[in-house]
Protein backbone atom coordinates (compact mmCIF):
# COMPACT_ATOMS: atom_id res chain seq x y z
CA UNK A 1 0.00 0.00 0.00
CA UNK A 2 1.42 3.18 -1.13
CA UNK A 3 1.53 6.76 0.66
CA UNK A 4 -1.37 7.81 -1.83
CA UNK A 5 -3.70 5.03 -0.99
CA UNK A 6 -2.96 5.90 3.00
CA UNK A 7 -3.86 9.11 2.67
CA UNK A 8 -7.25 8.20 1.10
CA UNK A 9 -7.91 5.49 3.40
CA UNK A 10 -7.52 8.69 6.25
CA UNK A 11 -9.80 10.76 4.35
CA UNK A 12 -12.62 9.00 3.75
CA UNK A 13 -12.24 6.88 6.50
CA UNK A 14 -12.78 10.89 8.57
CA UNK A 15 -16.42 10.66 7.70
CA UNK A 16 -17.04 8.32 10.27
CA UNK A 17 -16.42 10.96 12.80
CA UNK A 18 -20.00 12.35 11.57
CA UNK A 19 -21.84 9.41 13.96
CA UNK A 20 -21.37 11.70 16.90
CA UNK A 21 -23.51 14.30 15.71
CA UNK A 22 -25.99 11.33 14.28
CA UNK A 23 -25.81 10.12 18.35
CA UNK A 24 -25.74 14.21 19.45
CA UNK A 25 -28.92 15.08 17.61
CA UNK A 26 -30.50 11.98 18.23
CA UNK A 27 -29.80 12.47 22.45
CA UNK A 28 -30.97 16.24 21.86
CA UNK A 29 -33.76 15.30 20.02
CA UNK A 30 -35.21 12.98 22.59
CA UNK A 31 -34.67 15.64 25.79
CA UNK A 32 -36.75 18.04 23.20
CA UNK A 33 -39.39 15.59 23.57
CA UNK A 34 -39.12 14.95 26.87
CA UNK A 35 -39.38 18.87 27.42
CA UNK A 36 -41.87 19.27 25.46
CA UNK A 37 -44.24 16.68 26.80
CA UNK A 38 -42.99 18.52 30.35
CA UNK A 39 -44.41 22.03 29.07
CA UNK A 40 -47.60 19.82 28.32
CA UNK A 41 -48.04 18.70 31.63
CA UNK A 42 -47.35 22.06 32.80
CA UNK A 43 -49.91 23.83 30.79
CA UNK A 44 -52.59 21.08 32.15
CA UNK A 45 -51.97 22.46 35.71
CA UNK A 46 -51.96 26.53 34.99
CA UNK A 47 -54.89 25.47 32.41
CA UNK A 48 -56.62 23.84 35.81
CA UNK A 49 -55.65 26.41 38.25
CA UNK A 50 -57.77 28.69 40.18
CA UNK A 51 -56.56 32.57 39.49
CA UNK A 52 -53.31 33.45 38.67
CA UNK A 53 -49.91 31.49 38.90
CA UNK A 54 -46.68 32.39 40.27
CA UNK A 55 -46.26 35.07 38.39
CA UNK A 56 -49.50 36.85 38.71
CA UNK A 57 -50.12 36.01 35.12
CA UNK A 58 -54.05 36.00 34.67
CA UNK A 59 -56.09 32.55 34.32
CA UNK A 60 -55.18 30.55 31.34
CA UNK A 61 -52.17 32.84 29.93
CA UNK A 62 -49.35 30.44 31.54
CA UNK A 63 -51.26 27.69 29.46
CA UNK A 64 -51.05 28.76 26.66
CA UNK A 65 -47.21 30.28 26.65
CA UNK A 66 -46.58 26.50 28.12
CA UNK A 67 -48.27 24.97 24.94
CA UNK A 68 -46.39 27.11 22.63
CA UNK A 69 -43.28 26.35 24.40
CA UNK A 70 -44.05 22.45 24.05
CA UNK A 71 -44.97 22.90 20.17
CA UNK A 72 -41.51 24.81 19.75
CA UNK A 73 -39.46 22.15 21.36
CA UNK A 74 -41.17 19.32 19.72
CA UNK A 75 -40.54 21.12 16.69
CA UNK A 76 -37.04 21.46 17.70
CA UNK A 77 -37.01 17.68 18.38
CA UNK A 78 -38.54 17.03 14.76
CA UNK A 79 -35.85 19.41 12.78
CA UNK A 80 -33.24 17.27 15.11
CA UNK A 81 -33.90 13.95 13.76
CA UNK A 82 -34.52 15.07 10.58
CA UNK A 83 -30.45 16.54 11.26
CA UNK A 84 -29.54 13.05 12.42
CA UNK A 85 -30.61 11.21 9.03
CA UNK A 86 -29.43 13.45 6.67
CA UNK A 87 -25.68 13.66 8.10
CA UNK A 88 -26.39 9.87 8.40
CA UNK A 89 -27.27 9.26 4.66
CA UNK A 90 -24.43 11.99 3.72
CA UNK A 91 -21.48 10.73 5.03
CA UNK A 92 -22.45 7.42 6.76
CA UNK A 93 -24.07 5.27 4.01
CA UNK A 94 -24.13 8.29 0.80
CA UNK A 95 -24.56 4.87 -1.20
CA UNK A 96 -27.67 3.87 -0.02
CA UNK A 97 -30.09 4.30 -2.37
CA UNK A 98 -33.54 6.22 -2.30
CA UNK A 99 -35.89 3.52 -3.16
CA UNK A 100 -34.26 0.94 -0.95
CA UNK A 101 -35.70 3.48 2.02
CA UNK A 102 -39.23 4.30 0.47
CA UNK A 103 -39.42 7.51 2.14
CA UNK A 104 -41.40 10.59 0.41
CA UNK A 105 -39.67 12.92 -1.53
CA UNK A 106 -39.46 15.93 1.36
CA UNK A 107 -37.48 13.78 3.37
CA UNK A 108 -34.53 12.86 1.38
CA UNK A 109 -31.38 14.55 2.16
CA UNK A 110 -28.84 15.12 -1.38
CA UNK A 111 -27.10 17.92 -0.09
CA UNK A 112 -25.61 19.54 2.77
CA UNK A 113 -27.26 22.82 1.44
CA UNK A 114 -30.67 20.89 2.94
CA UNK A 115 -29.58 20.51 6.31
CA UNK A 116 -28.41 23.99 6.48
CA UNK A 117 -31.91 25.60 5.50
CA UNK A 118 -33.54 23.80 7.85
CA UNK A 119 -31.66 24.56 10.90
CA UNK A 120 -31.64 28.25 9.50
CA UNK A 121 -35.39 28.71 8.94
CA UNK A 122 -35.71 26.26 12.66
CA UNK A 123 -34.44 29.76 14.34
CA UNK A 124 -36.29 32.32 12.68
CA UNK A 125 -39.34 30.16 14.00
CA UNK A 126 -37.62 29.66 17.27
CA UNK A 127 -37.42 33.47 17.57
CA UNK A 128 -40.80 33.75 16.61
CA UNK A 129 -41.59 31.42 19.23
CA UNK A 130 -40.10 33.80 21.50
CA UNK A 131 -41.48 36.95 20.48
CA UNK A 132 -44.78 35.44 21.18
CA UNK A 133 -43.91 34.32 24.72
CA UNK A 134 -42.68 37.64 25.65
CA UNK A 135 -45.99 39.65 24.17
CA UNK A 136 -48.06 37.17 25.99
CA UNK A 137 -46.51 37.89 29.06
CA UNK A 138 -46.05 41.58 29.11
CA UNK A 139 -49.32 42.57 27.55
CA UNK A 140 -50.65 39.73 30.12
CA UNK A 141 -49.67 41.62 32.78
CA UNK A 142 -53.01 43.75 34.58
CA UNK A 143 -51.69 46.68 35.19
CA UNK A 144 -49.26 47.18 32.21
CA UNK A 145 -47.50 50.63 31.73
CA UNK A 146 -44.53 50.14 29.20
CA UNK A 147 -42.31 52.72 28.35
CA UNK A 148 -40.59 53.62 25.33
CA UNK A 149 -37.13 51.04 26.63
CA UNK A 150 -39.78 48.79 27.04
CA UNK A 151 -41.32 48.73 23.76
CA UNK A 152 -37.65 49.09 21.68
CA UNK A 153 -37.12 45.86 24.04
CA UNK A 154 -40.34 44.20 22.91
CA UNK A 155 -40.34 45.06 19.19
CA UNK A 156 -35.96 43.95 18.39
CA UNK A 157 -36.87 40.51 18.37
CA UNK A 158 -40.07 40.50 15.49
CA UNK A 159 -37.21 43.38 13.46
CA UNK A 160 -34.49 40.62 13.90
CA UNK A 161 -36.77 37.61 12.78
CA UNK A 162 -37.72 39.83 9.73
CA UNK A 163 -34.15 40.64 8.86
CA UNK A 164 -32.88 37.28 9.60
CA UNK A 165 -35.72 35.46 7.05
CA UNK A 166 -35.10 38.28 4.73
CA UNK A 167 -31.31 37.09 4.83
CA UNK A 168 -32.49 33.28 4.34
CA UNK A 169 -34.54 34.16 0.91
CA UNK A 170 -32.00 36.39 -0.52
CA UNK A 171 -29.04 33.91 0.53
CA UNK A 172 -31.86 30.67 -0.32
CA UNK A 173 -28.84 28.03 0.75
CA UNK A 174 -30.69 25.34 -1.07
CA UNK A 175 -33.86 25.92 -3.62
CA UNK A 176 -36.98 24.20 -2.44
CA UNK A 177 -38.72 21.67 -4.66
CA UNK A 178 -42.20 22.93 -6.26
CA UNK A 179 -45.36 20.78 -4.93
CA UNK A 180 -45.53 19.96 -8.52
CA UNK A 181 -42.05 18.59 -8.74
CA UNK A 182 -42.19 16.66 -5.41
CA UNK A 183 -45.47 14.62 -6.64
CA UNK A 184 -43.74 13.78 -9.97
CA UNK A 185 -40.75 12.44 -8.27
CA UNK A 186 -42.95 10.85 -5.70
CA UNK A 187 -44.88 8.86 -8.81
CA UNK A 188 -41.83 7.97 -10.66
CA UNK A 189 -40.44 6.27 -7.90
CA UNK A 190 -43.43 4.42 -7.38
CA UNK A 191 -44.01 3.43 -11.07
CA UNK A 192 -40.70 2.50 -10.77
CA UNK A 193 -40.91 0.06 -7.87
CA UNK A 194 -43.87 -1.95 -9.69
CA UNK A 195 -43.55 -5.28 -11.24
CA UNK A 196 -43.02 -5.86 -14.53
CA UNK A 197 -46.38 -6.54 -15.88
CA UNK A 198 -48.38 -5.22 -13.78
CA UNK A 199 -49.79 -2.00 -14.86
Amino acid sequence: MNLREIERHIIVGSRFFTILAVIGSLASSVLMFFLGIFNIYEAFRYGLADGSVGDGAPYGTAAIISVIESLDRFLIGIVLLYFAYGVYSLFIHPEESEEKLELPAWLRVRQIGQLKQVVAELIVVILLVLFLRVALQSFGEPNLELNWTQIATILLLPVSTALLALALRLVELHPKPTRRTIVSTDTAAQRDRKPAGKK
